[in-house]
């Protein structure tokens, strides 16, 4: 089966809600209508699926062929998880075959102290990955369904509302790598600021702290926040 995608308007920031408000009542544009700068802010995105978990995939619904039991299954894969930690910590990256790599991403500032370079707030910011080519190349061999089942760009106020909800959903303040990953990395840098400045303007985000440092807190009575 073919995988099925939307159609997603780079963006989703106030700057281009003019054009998409009057145009909300004829969501398909018409060959006429088209122009090379509207057909480039547009791309196509996954649709939203449910998150799979492999062990219970595989081991309840057999769908895929094994011999290894579930607990043994889950055992080295909490042995794996263990190995992974000791390496990361190190600094060191970590490959899995068949998988891919694993290495460690830095985020923080660097200043000047006594003529020497130093670093302020230096911490981990995440993981990257690096997926193994063999595993890489098939996927691209993935079959895609050329034809959309859906328009997502004419809902930006709703997706704004809704992705912003998910994440205080989870924490109570969120920063700009939050939000840039609340949109799937579609957002550039800029239109994230932004985005964020006019929440803040509107009332609807709270920012805290300043530099590096700046996190945003929701308003009460936005963002699921209680009155």
């Amino acid at each position: 089966m073919a995988i099925k995608f939307t159609i997603a308007k780079r963006g989703l920031l106030p700057a281009e809600e003019t054009e998409l408000q009057t145009n909300e009542t004829s969501d398909i544009r018409t060959d006429e209508r088209v122009d090379e700068r509207w057909l480039k802010s547009l791309r196509p995105r996954l649709e939203h699926r449910p998150t799979v978990d492999a062990v219970e995939f595989q081991s309840d619904q057999f769908r895929l062929p094994s011999t290894l039991p579930k607990g043994e299954l889950l055992a080295a894969l909490n042995t794996m998880h263990d190995v992974m930690l000791h390496e990361l910590e190190k600094g060191n990256a970590v490959t899995l075959p068949f998988i891919g790599t694993f290495r460690l991403s830095l985020k923080g500032d660097i200043e000047v102290k006594d003529g020497y370079y130093h670093g302020r707030d230096v911490r981990v910011g995440g993981l990257l990955f690096t997926p193994d080519r063999e595993l890489l190349s098939k996927v691209k061999q993935f079959e895609v369904d050329q034809v959309p089942f859906g328009q997502a760009f004419h809902t930006v106020e709703a997706e704004i509302e809704a992705r912003f909800t998910e994440l205080f959903a989870h924490r109570d303040t969120i920063t700009h790598s939050d939000v840039a990953y609340a949109f799937e990395l579609t957002l550039t840098r800029n239109r994230i600021i932004r985005l964020l400045s006019r929440l803040v303007r509107e009332g609807r985000l709270v920012r805290e702290g300043r530099g590096a440092q700046t996190r945003y807190r929701a308003a009460r009575g936005h963002f699921g926040r209680e009155a």
